[in-house]
Protein backbone atom coordinates (compact mmCIF):
# COMPACT_ATOMS: atom_id res chain seq x y z
CA UNK A 1 0.00 0.00 0.00
CA UNK A 2 1.41 3.61 -0.90
CA UNK A 3 2.36 5.68 2.11
CA UNK A 4 1.02 9.10 1.76
CA UNK A 5 3.93 11.76 2.84
CA UNK A 6 4.13 14.97 3.29
CA UNK A 7 7.75 15.47 1.37
CA UNK A 8 7.63 13.57 -1.40
CA UNK A 9 6.86 16.53 -4.04
CA UNK A 10 9.78 18.73 -5.21
CA UNK A 11 10.52 21.36 -3.09
CA UNK A 12 8.85 24.71 -4.64
CA UNK A 13 5.74 26.83 -4.34
CA UNK A 14 2.42 24.83 -2.57
CA UNK A 15 0.08 27.34 -4.37
CA UNK A 16 1.98 27.10 -7.54
CA UNK A 17 1.32 23.27 -7.43
CA UNK A 18 2.03 21.53 -10.13
CA UNK A 19 2.93 23.62 -12.39
CA UNK A 20 5.84 26.46 -10.63
CA UNK A 21 6.72 30.25 -11.77
CA UNK A 22 9.14 32.35 -10.82
CA UNK A 23 7.19 34.80 -8.62
CA UNK A 24 9.15 37.55 -9.25
CA UNK A 25 9.04 37.80 -12.66
CA UNK A 26 5.20 36.63 -12.59
CA UNK A 27 4.15 39.40 -10.56
CA UNK A 28 5.74 42.17 -12.74
CA UNK A 29 4.45 40.80 -16.30
CA UNK A 30 0.89 40.76 -14.48
CA UNK A 31 1.05 43.94 -12.90
CA UNK A 32 2.21 45.70 -16.09
CA UNK A 33 -0.58 43.88 -18.30
CA UNK A 34 -3.19 44.86 -16.03
CA UNK A 35 -1.94 48.27 -15.73
CA UNK A 36 -2.05 48.33 -19.23
CA UNK A 37 -5.06 46.96 -19.96
CA UNK A 38 -6.83 50.25 -20.07
CA UNK A 39 -4.85 51.60 -22.59
CA UNK A 40 -5.88 48.02 -25.15
CA UNK A 41 -7.55 50.51 -26.96
CA UNK A 42 -4.39 51.50 -28.53
CA UNK A 43 -3.05 48.30 -29.66
CA UNK A 44 -6.98 47.62 -31.56
CA UNK A 45 -5.29 49.19 -34.63
CA UNK A 46 -2.13 47.36 -35.20
CA UNK A 47 -4.04 43.92 -34.01
CA UNK A 48 -6.56 44.37 -37.05
CA UNK A 49 -6.11 41.27 -39.46
CA UNK A 50 -5.13 43.42 -42.20
CA UNK A 51 -2.99 45.45 -40.48
CA UNK A 52 -1.21 42.60 -38.36
CA UNK A 53 -0.93 40.03 -41.58
CA UNK A 54 1.05 43.40 -43.24
CA UNK A 55 3.57 43.35 -40.09
CA UNK A 56 4.34 40.28 -40.38
CA UNK A 57 4.96 39.84 -43.83
CA UNK A 58 7.30 42.83 -43.36
CA UNK A 59 9.05 42.55 -39.95
CA UNK A 60 8.42 39.10 -38.69
CA UNK A 61 9.32 37.05 -41.57
CA UNK A 62 12.78 38.84 -42.38
CA UNK A 63 13.80 39.04 -38.70
CA UNK A 64 13.77 35.51 -38.61
CA UNK A 65 15.54 34.91 -41.67
CA UNK A 66 18.59 37.19 -40.61
CA UNK A 67 18.30 35.07 -37.16
CA UNK A 68 18.56 32.36 -38.86
CA UNK A 69 21.23 33.27 -41.00
CA UNK A 70 23.69 34.26 -38.17
CA UNK A 71 22.83 30.79 -36.58
CA UNK A 72 21.62 32.62 -33.79
CA UNK A 73 18.28 30.30 -33.58
CA UNK A 74 17.72 27.09 -35.54
CA UNK A 75 14.74 24.97 -36.71
CA UNK A 76 14.03 21.10 -36.08
CA UNK A 77 11.44 19.18 -37.77
CA UNK A 78 10.79 16.06 -34.94
CA UNK A 79 7.46 16.29 -33.50
CA UNK A 80 8.47 14.26 -30.80
CA UNK A 81 10.51 17.29 -29.47
CA UNK A 82 7.45 19.76 -29.22
CA UNK A 83 7.86 21.72 -25.88
CA UNK A 84 4.13 20.32 -24.71
CA UNK A 85 1.33 18.34 -25.20
CA UNK A 86 -0.79 20.78 -26.91
CA UNK A 87 1.60 22.09 -29.45
CA UNK A 88 2.57 18.17 -30.34
CA UNK A 89 -0.82 17.44 -31.09
CA UNK A 90 -0.86 20.62 -33.31
CA UNK A 91 2.39 19.63 -35.25
CA UNK A 92 0.80 15.79 -35.78
CA UNK A 93 -2.38 17.31 -37.15
CA UNK A 94 -0.17 19.39 -39.21
CA UNK A 95 1.80 16.31 -40.06
CA UNK A 96 -1.03 14.09 -41.05
CA UNK A 97 -2.12 16.87 -43.71
CA UNK A 98 0.74 17.64 -45.46
CA UNK A 99 1.60 20.59 -43.87
CA UNK A 100 5.53 20.83 -43.01
CA UNK A 101 6.27 22.43 -39.81
CA UNK A 102 9.22 22.82 -37.66
CA UNK A 103 10.41 24.10 -33.89
CA UNK A 104 12.56 27.10 -32.87
CA UNK A 105 15.82 26.13 -30.97
CA UNK A 106 17.86 28.76 -29.05
CA UNK A 107 21.22 27.75 -27.60
CA UNK A 108 20.46 23.80 -28.73
CA UNK A 109 17.17 24.12 -26.26
CA UNK A 110 14.03 23.93 -27.85
CA UNK A 111 11.06 26.70 -27.17
CA UNK A 112 7.94 27.43 -27.65
CA UNK A 113 7.85 28.97 -30.96
CA UNK A 114 7.21 27.20 -34.17
CA UNK A 115 6.66 28.02 -37.78
CA UNK A 116 4.62 26.16 -40.76
CA UNK A 117 5.56 26.42 -44.69
CA UNK A 118 1.56 27.41 -45.94
CA UNK A 119 0.84 28.90 -49.35
CA UNK A 120 4.06 29.13 -50.03
CA UNK A 121 5.25 31.19 -46.72
CA UNK A 122 6.22 30.98 -43.73
CA UNK A 123 4.45 31.80 -40.91
CA UNK A 124 5.65 31.95 -37.21
CA UNK A 125 3.46 30.87 -33.95
CA UNK A 126 3.42 30.32 -30.58
CA UNK A 127 2.01 26.53 -30.06
CA UNK A 128 -1.26 27.40 -31.92
CA UNK A 129 -1.32 28.22 -35.26
CA UNK A 130 -4.02 31.22 -35.81
CA UNK A 131 -4.37 32.51 -39.41
CA UNK A 132 -3.64 35.90 -40.40
CA UNK A 133 -6.88 36.61 -41.85
CA UNK A 134 -8.49 36.16 -38.20
CA UNK A 135 -9.06 39.12 -35.84
CA UNK A 136 -7.06 39.09 -32.62
CA UNK A 137 -8.12 41.84 -30.89
CA UNK A 138 -9.81 40.50 -28.15
CA UNK A 139 -6.92 38.21 -27.04
CA UNK A 140 -5.25 41.59 -25.63
CA UNK A 141 -7.40 41.47 -22.57
CA UNK A 142 -9.82 38.01 -22.55
CA UNK A 143 -7.37 36.76 -20.31
CA UNK A 144 -7.95 39.23 -17.48
CA UNK A 145 -10.42 37.69 -15.27
CA UNK A 146 -11.78 40.77 -14.29
CA UNK A 147 -11.85 42.25 -18.17
CA UNK A 148 -13.54 38.98 -19.24
CA UNK A 149 -16.25 39.72 -16.72
CA UNK A 150 -17.37 43.26 -17.12
CA UNK A 151 -17.40 41.54 -20.92
CA UNK A 152 -20.14 38.89 -20.54
CA UNK A 153 -21.86 40.86 -18.03
CA UNK A 154 -22.66 43.12 -20.92
CA UNK A 155 -23.36 40.71 -23.47
CA UNK A 156 -25.69 38.43 -21.14
CA UNK A 157 -23.71 35.61 -20.04
CA UNK A 158 -23.71 34.22 -16.40
CA UNK A 159 -20.73 34.98 -14.51
CA UNK A 160 -19.84 34.67 -10.95
CA UNK A 161 -20.83 38.11 -8.84
CA UNK A 162 -17.54 39.43 -7.30
CA UNK A 163 -14.67 41.82 -8.74
CA UNK A 164 -11.41 43.09 -8.72
CA UNK A 165 -8.63 45.34 -6.70
CA UNK A 166 -5.58 45.64 -5.56
CA UNK A 167 -6.14 47.21 -2.20
CA UNK A 168 -7.21 44.47 0.41
CA UNK A 169 -9.61 47.30 2.43
CA UNK A 170 -11.61 47.26 -0.76
CA UNK A 171 -11.28 43.56 -1.18
CA UNK A 172 -12.51 42.85 2.07
CA UNK A 173 -15.81 44.78 1.13
CA UNK A 174 -16.46 42.33 -1.92
CA UNK A 175 -15.92 39.46 0.20
CA UNK A 176 -18.48 40.74 2.64
CA UNK A 177 -20.65 41.29 0.26
CA UNK A 178 -21.39 38.85 -2.07
CA UNK A 179 -22.20 34.83 -1.60
CA UNK A 180 -20.25 32.81 0.23
CA UNK A 181 -17.93 30.83 -0.03
CA UNK A 182 -15.71 32.96 -1.52
CA UNK A 183 -12.77 31.64 -4.00
CA UNK A 184 -9.72 34.90 -4.28
CA UNK A 185 -6.77 34.32 -7.29
CA UNK A 186 -4.73 36.72 -9.07
CA UNK A 187 -6.14 38.75 -12.14
CA UNK A 188 -4.43 37.18 -14.89
CA UNK A 189 -2.38 33.65 -15.27
CA UNK A 190 -3.52 30.08 -15.30
CA UNK A 191 -3.41 26.62 -13.82
CA UNK A 192 -4.87 27.59 -10.83
CA UNK A 193 -2.07 28.72 -9.37
CA UNK A 194 -2.11 30.58 -6.11
CA UNK A 195 -6.07 30.42 -6.27
CA UNK A 196 -8.19 29.58 -3.04
CA UNK A 197 -11.95 28.64 -2.70
CA UNK A 198 -14.43 27.76 -0.16
CA UNK A 199 -12.98 30.96 1.75
CA UNK A 200 -15.87 31.67 4.62
CA UNK A 201 -13.92 33.90 7.22
CA UNK A 202 -11.87 37.03 6.74
CA UNK A 203 -9.06 35.45 8.38
CA UNK A 204 -8.89 32.80 5.51
CA UNK A 205 -9.79 35.45 3.12
CA UNK A 206 -6.89 37.84 4.08
CA UNK A 207 -4.84 34.77 4.13
CA UNK A 208 -5.82 34.12 0.25
CA UNK A 209 -5.69 37.42 -0.34
CA UNK A 210 -1.54 37.65 0.47
CA UNK A 211 -1.49 34.57 -1.60
CA UNK A 212 -3.06 35.83 -4.84
CA UNK A 213 -0.69 39.09 -4.36
CA UNK A 214 2.60 37.33 -4.62
CA UNK A 215 1.77 36.62 -8.58
CA UNK A 216 -0.55 39.64 -9.03
CA UNK A 217 -1.06 42.94 -7.41
CA UNK A 218 -4.71 43.12 -8.41
CA UNK A 219 -6.53 40.16 -7.02
CA UNK A 220 -10.16 38.69 -8.42
CA UNK A 221 -12.62 38.43 -5.31
CA UNK A 222 -15.85 36.21 -6.24
CA UNK A 223 -18.32 34.11 -5.46
CA UNK A 224 -17.05 29.98 -5.46
CA UNK A 225 -19.67 28.23 -7.88
CA UNK A 226 -20.27 24.37 -6.27
CA UNK A 227 -19.58 22.11 -8.95
CA UNK A 228 -17.00 20.56 -11.34
CA UNK A 229 -14.64 22.74 -13.39
CA UNK A 230 -15.54 22.25 -17.37
CA UNK A 231 -13.42 23.61 -20.31
CA UNK A 232 -15.54 24.47 -23.29
CA UNK A 233 -12.85 24.73 -26.28
CA UNK A 234 -14.70 27.57 -28.89
CA UNK A 235 -13.41 26.99 -32.41
CA UNK A 236 -14.07 29.09 -35.49
CA UNK A 237 -17.61 30.19 -34.82
CA UNK A 238 -18.31 26.51 -32.75
CA UNK A 239 -17.93 24.86 -29.20
CA UNK A 240 -15.50 21.99 -30.19
CA UNK A 241 -15.21 19.97 -26.69
CA UNK A 242 -16.75 20.41 -22.78
CA UNK A 243 -13.99 18.84 -20.81
CA UNK A 244 -14.89 18.09 -17.20
CA UNK A 245 -12.10 18.47 -14.56
CA UNK A 246 -12.52 16.97 -11.02
CA UNK A 247 -10.08 17.42 -8.10
CA UNK A 248 -9.33 14.34 -6.03
CA UNK A 249 -11.78 13.06 -4.19
CA UNK A 250 -12.27 10.11 -1.10
CA UNK A 251 -15.30 9.06 0.34
CA UNK A 252 -16.16 7.82 3.24
CA UNK A 253 -16.90 4.18 4.87
CA UNK A 254 -17.44 4.30 8.44
CA UNK A 255 -14.04 3.76 9.55
CA UNK A 256 -11.34 4.95 7.81
CA UNK A 257 -9.97 8.29 8.70
CA UNK A 258 -9.01 10.46 5.57
CA UNK A 259 -5.50 9.62 5.51
CA UNK A 260 -6.25 5.65 5.05
CA UNK A 261 -8.28 7.24 2.58
CA UNK A 262 -6.24 8.97 0.10
CA UNK A 263 -3.54 5.65 1.17
CA UNK A 264 -6.56 3.20 -0.68
CA UNK A 265 -6.72 5.86 -3.42
CA UNK A 266 -3.33 5.83 -4.40
CA UNK A 267 -2.83 2.14 -3.62
CA UNK A 268 -6.09 1.49 -6.31
CA UNK A 269 -5.81 4.48 -8.67
CA UNK A 270 -5.62 4.17 -12.40
CA UNK A 271 -2.84 4.47 -15.26
CA UNK A 272 -2.13 7.98 -15.92
CA UNK A 273 -3.31 9.16 -12.83
CA UNK A 274 -0.61 10.68 -10.23
CA UNK A 275 -0.63 9.98 -6.29
CA UNK A 276 -2.57 12.73 -4.58
CA UNK A 277 0.18 14.16 -1.83
CA UNK A 278 -0.69 15.94 0.99
CA UNK A 279 0.94 18.89 1.63
CA UNK A 280 0.26 21.74 4.06
CA UNK A 281 -2.32 23.10 0.88
CA UNK A 282 -4.20 19.63 1.63
CA UNK A 283 -4.62 20.31 5.13
CA UNK A 284 -5.42 23.77 4.89
CA UNK A 285 -8.43 22.98 2.52
CA UNK A 286 -9.41 20.39 4.41
CA UNK A 287 -9.50 22.30 7.61
CA UNK A 288 -11.94 25.24 5.49
CA UNK A 289 -14.26 22.38 5.60
CA UNK A 290 -13.91 21.38 9.07
CA UNK A 291 -11.92 18.23 9.20
CA UNK A 292 -8.31 16.94 9.65
CA UNK A 293 -6.56 14.17 8.33
CA UNK A 294 -7.65 12.12 11.21
CA UNK A 295 -11.43 12.22 10.31
CA UNK A 296 -13.63 9.40 9.54
CA UNK A 297 -15.71 10.58 7.28
CA UNK A 298 -19.07 8.81 7.40
CA UNK A 299 -20.77 5.98 4.53
CA UNK A 300 -21.10 7.99 1.30
CA UNK A 301 -19.37 11.01 2.63
CA UNK A 302 -17.71 12.29 -0.76
CA UNK A 303 -15.60 15.51 0.00
CA UNK A 304 -12.53 17.15 -2.68
CA UNK A 305 -9.22 16.88 -1.41
CA UNK A 306 -7.60 20.41 -2.93
CA UNK A 307 -8.88 22.97 -4.84
CA UNK A 308 -6.91 22.14 -8.17
CA UNK A 309 -7.82 19.81 -10.76
CA UNK A 310 -6.47 16.79 -13.27
CA UNK A 311 -4.76 14.19 -13.12
CA UNK A 312 -1.85 15.51 -12.07
CA UNK A 313 -3.07 16.11 -8.39
CA UNK A 314 -4.93 12.72 -8.28
CA UNK A 315 -8.32 14.06 -9.97
CA UNK A 316 -10.49 12.64 -13.06
CA UNK A 317 -11.01 13.85 -16.31
CA UNK A 318 -13.75 13.17 -19.22
CA UNK A 319 -14.71 14.53 -22.50
CA UNK A 320 -18.48 15.80 -21.04
CA UNK A 321 -19.70 17.06 -24.65
CA UNK A 322 -22.68 14.51 -25.40
CA UNK A 323 -24.31 15.11 -22.28
CA UNK A 324 -23.98 18.72 -21.79
CA UNK A 325 -27.76 20.32 -22.05
CA UNK A 326 -28.44 22.32 -25.71
CA UNK A 327 -29.16 25.56 -23.70
CA UNK A 328 -25.54 25.90 -22.20
CA UNK A 329 -23.95 25.07 -25.56
CA UNK A 330 -25.67 28.17 -26.93
CA UNK A 331 -24.84 30.18 -24.32
CA UNK A 332 -21.34 29.12 -24.51
CA UNK A 333 -21.49 29.83 -28.10
CA UNK A 334 -22.62 33.27 -27.52
CA UNK A 335 -19.59 34.33 -25.18
CA UNK A 336 -17.03 32.60 -27.79
CA UNK A 337 -18.81 35.13 -30.42
CA UNK A 338 -18.81 37.96 -28.59
CA UNK A 339 -15.49 37.73 -28.45
CA UNK A 340 -14.96 37.79 -32.45
CA UNK A 341 -11.54 35.19 -32.57
CA UNK A 342 -11.05 32.15 -33.73
CA UNK A 343 -10.16 30.50 -30.83
CA UNK A 344 -10.69 30.43 -27.12
CA UNK A 345 -11.08 27.92 -24.24
CA UNK A 346 -13.69 29.08 -21.44
CA UNK A 347 -13.08 27.85 -17.99
CA UNK A 348 -17.06 27.57 -16.29
CA UNK A 349 -18.33 25.25 -13.32
CA UNK A 350 -21.16 24.16 -13.15
CA UNK A 351 -23.67 22.17 -10.69
CA UNK A 352 -24.89 20.08 -13.65
CA UNK A 353 -24.26 19.88 -17.08
CA UNK A 354 -26.91 18.33 -18.64
CA UNK A 355 -29.78 20.45 -17.22
CA UNK A 356 -31.28 23.59 -18.06
CA UNK A 357 -28.95 26.61 -17.39
CA UNK A 358 -31.39 28.71 -16.11
CA UNK A 359 -32.17 26.13 -13.41
CA UNK A 360 -28.71 25.77 -12.07
CA UNK A 361 -26.34 27.63 -10.77
CA UNK A 362 -23.21 28.41 -13.40
CA UNK A 363 -20.71 30.90 -14.55
CA UNK A 364 -17.74 31.29 -16.61
CA UNK A 365 -14.56 32.05 -14.53
CA UNK A 366 -12.12 33.02 -17.06
CA UNK A 367 -10.90 32.42 -20.55
CA UNK A 368 -7.72 31.51 -22.23
CA UNK A 369 -6.45 32.72 -25.30
CA UNK A 370 -3.65 29.97 -25.01
CA UNK A 371 -6.00 26.75 -24.60
CA UNK A 372 -4.51 23.58 -23.38
CA UNK A 373 -6.31 21.71 -26.20
CA UNK A 374 -4.36 18.59 -25.55
CA UNK A 375 -7.10 17.80 -22.87
CA UNK A 376 -9.57 16.78 -25.07
CA UNK A 377 -7.31 14.52 -26.83
CA UNK A 378 -6.44 12.77 -24.06
CA UNK A 379 -9.06 12.57 -21.37
CA UNK A 380 -9.52 9.47 -19.02
CA UNK A 381 -13.10 8.90 -19.26
CA UNK A 382 -15.35 9.87 -22.74
CA UNK A 383 -14.72 9.79 -26.35
CA UNK A 384 -11.43 11.81 -27.34
CA UNK A 385 -11.71 14.70 -29.55
CA UNK A 386 -9.68 15.92 -32.18
CA UNK A 387 -9.42 19.92 -31.64
CA UNK A 388 -6.48 20.29 -33.50
CA UNK A 389 -8.03 19.31 -36.33
CA UNK A 390 -10.65 22.55 -36.01
CA UNK A 391 -7.63 24.73 -35.52
CA UNK A 392 -5.94 23.89 -39.12
CA UNK A 393 -9.61 23.69 -40.97
CA UNK A 394 -9.40 27.65 -39.89
CA UNK A 395 -6.48 27.93 -42.47
CA UNK A 396 -8.89 26.76 -45.16
CA UNK A 397 -5.52 25.94 -47.08
CA UNK A 398 -5.97 26.12 -50.70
Amino acid sequence: MTTVTKGNRKKGCLYCGNNPTNHTLCYISQTILTLSLPLNRWTDFLMQPRIFNALHDYFTTPWMWSLETMRLVQFQNDSDNACSDRSKVIWKEAEARGIFMEQMVIAKKPVEQYRAFINNKWHYFTSIPIPPHCDRRSYVWMDSKLQLKQHLQKVGVRVPQGGATGNKKKALEIFNNIQKPVIVKPESGSRGRHSLTNLQTEADFLHAFKIAQQLSHSVVVEEHLIGSVYRATYVNGNVRGILRGDPPRVTGDGSKTIQQLVEQKNATKPEHVSDVVITKVVTEFLEKQGYTLDTILPVGKTIDLIEKIGLSYGGNSSEDTPITHPKLLKQLKKAGDSLNTPLVGFDFISEDITKDPDTVRWGIIEANSMPFIDLHHFPREGTPINIAAHVWDIWEIR
